[in-house]
């Protein structure tokens, strides 16, 4: 039997605007920020900012808009250890040097050879920033960019240089802007708290970055969106393959509920749905699909994020608390939390059960979020899964657990008791 092709891509940054979805506000917001100064986008690990940043380039280069402006991205990494080891890095995304002929080449989308025995000059004595800082002047600039453009100078994964990226950055905007360039914008993405990093070295660096944009989950419109084309793309795929495959709604509810609109988790969910039908074909999408999903994200797919997180949480004392305020605790407030997804925590009973303190270390180190006035939810749902199962040391209870989960879609109802929680 012709096997499905799964249209879901967890792995993947949505470097093409065609693979990417929603995060209108955001775009929007980078837009208008860009105007003004430089911009940082931060948020915890795979909530999509590698993604933002690559289609607010595109953006910026003129797909679906009127701008004109040219852009690099670089991808930090924790080698980079020095201020000219961050110029090296970024000069490496888009110029080009041949020694021997004493030229440099943009690699932009328009193509310009220059020479500048200067340049090459500095580049060899292994003089970065000397090197990068000229190429930034009026005159060179002047021959890749039309009027009104910017030069977007991106950078990704900053979170694992931070030290060497604010030095860079305040190096050279304060070089370009002694030589009247106003056109120069840095833009950088990395997992929080990147930029307080980068502020903690240089609290001046601030004046440079007119906005910082800390991603959350998607909008529930906006991961239904995503989800509902992906499944149209697979369904429409099935049947020129002369398949004939349905889909239950159910299952398209329960992936977005789980997911609470985390991007890489919705993949993660969709793509395992997809491959449960490729090994044990019924030409139906439904929930037994999606059982076979919930394990593998918590143990395989994300084992080392949670063992990383749970571990962090028991050093800092801050499990039980987390464990309180998700109603796992036999003293846990009856309706602290409620028994759907996503998760939604009342944050008048959190601050009776829990201390502030507690509550605010885990809004500071990415695992709640406020939302609204009235409610915390959870950054990443497959947490408060993983914790879930955790708690059972019998595996039938486990499975019974994962079943019910799946079919009723929530954590508390008369066939889902808060005893499932007791250890």
């Amino acid at each position: 039997m012709t096997a499905l092709r799964n249209p879901f891509t967890p792995s993947s940054i949505a470097s093409h605007p065609g693979d990417f979805f929603g995060r209108t506000e955001e775009l929007n917001e980078l837009e208008r920020a860009l105007e003004q100064g430089s911009l940082a986008i931060q948020g915890p690990i795979g909530i999509g900012k590698s993604s933002l940043l690559s289609m607010g380039m595109c953006l910026m280069e003129g797909y679906g808009s009127a701008h004109n402006s040219k852009h690099v991205i670089a991808v930090g990494h924790k080698g980079v250890e020095s201020l000219d080891h961050a110029a090296r890095l970024l000069l490496e995304a888009f110029v080009g040097i041949d020694e021997r002929k004493s030229t440099i080449r943009f690699k932009l989308p328009k193509i310009v050879e220059l020479e500048s025995t200067e340049i090459v000059r500095y580049f060899k004595e292994g003089r970065h920033l000397d090197a990068l800082n000229r190429i930034v002047e009026k005159d060179y600039l002047r021959t890749v960019l039309g009027d009104g453009a910017y030069l977007l100078l991106g950078i990704d994964e900053a979170d694992k240089c931070p030290v060497p990226i604010a030095q860079l950055i305040r190096a050279v905007l304060t070089h370009t802007q002694h030589k009247g360039v106003t056109n120069v914008r840095f833009v950088v993405a990395g997992v929080s708290p990147f930029f307080q990093e980068m502020v903690n070295e240089d609290q001046g660096i601030n004046r440079f970055f007119y906005r910082t944009i800390t991603l959350l989950s998607m909008p529930d419109t906006e991961a239904q969106e995503l989800v509902a084309a992906k499944f149209e793309t697979l369904i429409e795929e099935a049947e020129q393959s002369g398949l004939r495959l349905i889909c239950d709604p159910i299952v398209l509810e329960r992936i977005v509920a789980l997911s609470g609109g985390h991007p890489h988790i919705l993949q993660l969910l969709g793509s395992h749905v997809v491959e449960h039908e490729n090994v044990e074909p019924d030409g139906i999408i439904d929930n037994s699909d999606l059982l076979n999903a919930l394990r593998p994200i918590c143990y395989d797919d994300r084992a080392n994020v949670y063992d990383t997180t749970v571990h962090s949480l028991e050093v800092q004392g801050k499990l039980d608390t987390l464990r309180l305020l998700l109603g796992m605790e036999s003293d846990s407030p009856k309706e602290i939390v409620e028994p759907g997804f996503p998760t939604q925590i009342d944050r008048a009973l959190a601050r009776d059960a829990a201390d502030p303190e507690s509550i605010q270390w885990l809004v500071e180190h990415n695992i709640l979020v406020p939302s609204g006035a009235e409610n915390y939810t959870l950054v990443d749902e497959f947490l408060r899964i993983r914790l879930l199962f955790d708690a059972f040391e019998d595996e039938m209870e486990r499975e019974e657990a994962e079943l019910r989960l799946i079919e009723s879609g929530q954590l508390d109802d008369e066939e889902f008791p808060y005893s499932f929680y007791e250890s």
